[in-house]
């Protein structure tokens, strides 16, 4: 018979948790503290640790880091009634098995007890703490979910973080794919190096080449200086290559070289120089479909794909639209100097009715609008100019004739932001979450003029 130890301060949550476990034939201890639960540990044999997080004292992560460090093959199980990714992620790097937000469901509780006891090896743990200025910047690029789907992201993230392999971010425009790559940076091994992106439908090959690889001055006719490529600058970071598959067949093939030996050629330097930092790529299209098309190398896909992470549409999560929608409120009233603290009613009914084509970019851009047309402090259903539809599960739901195109929706959001901002490109690109080379390029693709 296995033996299960219940650390919570709650008697309640201890009550329940020892009688649905002992119905499933486990032995069951209980301690009302984490100094307790250590102590019980120190003097019983026990099989697996299920620990509450938030507590008076010793907390659930203090819990885990002491007997990881005693018993490192000791499954442990945090349990909280407050979500919060950086906790998720932090959890999972020092070795918990698994993380579950109260209310707890007995049924998804036994089967991850069930497997967890299973388990024989822990996660490889980081034992320092997120600094304030690391958590900081994952709470500030943070995506917003408590949809299961959302939670085994987190918890994925916590463990790809650890290592350097290549991930592939894959999911639909506005999804938070450079959100999901900025976490798995933050997160980990690689938190203290520079995160550099690329955008790769923005570039032209011979710039893109360039933005990659550098040159050394006189390396060709117009190189008179030596410039560092980000694969060079990024030293053991991350680089992000964002919509991979619009990558030429000749870069995908010098890619590909680069990943195969890890090392890449310089324009003027005779010997090649180490590559090493992280790959994370992303790609809003079926890169397997377009392999079968003749349009992506097969083997550049299995370089990339060592590691998969994909994000579902705003649409099958809608349940997320709440805090999303409060995330967002707190995010814009520090950037536009509002106070908006009150959402009026029928507005997460209007937003729920609308599948969001555009996805979280989509919402985030939105609210930004309504909140620019808002003069007090309450955000009204009526802020909101989006076209309204019968809620389902898929796009094809949507009455099409009631909608712009996805262009036209970013070209008027870029242009309300540009005109609020008074064409200050810094400030616009720090609200559209987005670089000032691609907001360049957007306000040239769109033609967009200051008036």
């Amino acid at each position: 018979m296995k033996t299960i130890l219940v650390i919570d301060d709650d008697k309640m949550i201890l009550m329940i948790l020892k009688q649905t476990l002992s119905k499933e034939g486990y032995r069951v201890s209980t301690a009302a503290s984490g100094e307790e639960g250590i102590a019980m540990l120190a003097s019983s044999n026990t099989d697996l640790v299920l620990t509450d997080y938030m507590m008076p004292g010793m907390s659930g992560i203090e819990v885990l880091n002491v007997i990881k460090q005693n018993q490192p093959l000791l499954p442990v199980i945090m349990l909280t009634g407050h979500g919060d990714v950086a906790l998720t992620i932090k959890a999972i790097q020092l070795g918990a098995v698994d993380f579950i937000e109260k209310p707890i469901h007995s049924k998804e509780l036994i089967e991850i007890i069930k497997r967890a006891l299973e388990i024989s090896e822990q996660n490889k743990s980081i034992s320092q703490p997120f600094t304030k200025d690391t958590r900081k910047v994952i709470e500030e690029n943070s995506l917003i979910g408590k949809v299961p789907v959302m939670r085994e992201i987190f918890k994925n993230i916590g463990r790809v973080s650890l290592n350097r392999i290549s991930v592939l971010i894959t999911g639909e425009t506005g999804t938070g794919k450079e959100l999901i790559a900025k976490l798995v940076h933050y997160s980990g091994i690689t938190r203290d190096y520079p995160f550099s992106v690329v955008n790769c439908s923005a570039l032209n090959d011979e710039a893109l080449e360039r933005e990659l690889f550098g040159y050394e001055k006189d390396a060709f006719p117009g190189a008179t200086e030596n410039k560092r490529g980000k694969f060079e600058t990024a030293g053991e970071g991350t680089i992000f290559l964002d919509e991979i598959s619009n990558l030429s067949d000749h870069v995908q093939i010098k890619l590909f070289r680069v990943l195969q030996e890890m090392e890449f050629e310089k324009p003027g330097l005779a010997e090649p120089l180490p590559l090493k930092a992280r790959i994370i790529a992303s790609t809003n299209k079926n890169l397997e479909q377009l392999i079968a098309e003749g349009r992506f190398r097969e083997e550049l896909y299995y370089r990339l794909k060592v590691f998969t992470i994909e994000l579902p549409p705003l649409r099958k999560r809608k349940d997320d639209i709440n805090d999303l929608t409060y995330f967002f409120i707190q995010r814009f009233n520090r950037k536009l100097q509002k106070n908006i603290s009150q959402i009026g009613e029928g507005v997460f009914e209007k937003l729920k009715s609308y599948n969001w084509p555009g996805n979280i970019r989509e919402l985030e851009n939105s609210i930004l609008q309504a909140m620019i047309i808002v003069r007090g402090n309450v955000l009204e259903k009526d802020s909101f100019s989006i076209p309204q539809n019968p809620s389902g599960n898929e796009v094809e739901s949507l009455s099409i004739s009631a909608l712009t195109t996805l262009d036209e929706v970013e070209k008027t959001y870029i242009k309300q932001v540009l005109y609020h901002v008074k064409w200050n490109k810094v400030d616009a690109s720090r609200i559209l979450g987005i670089s000032r080379p691609t907001l360049n390029a957007k306000i040239e693709k769109y033609e967009i003029k200051q008036n």
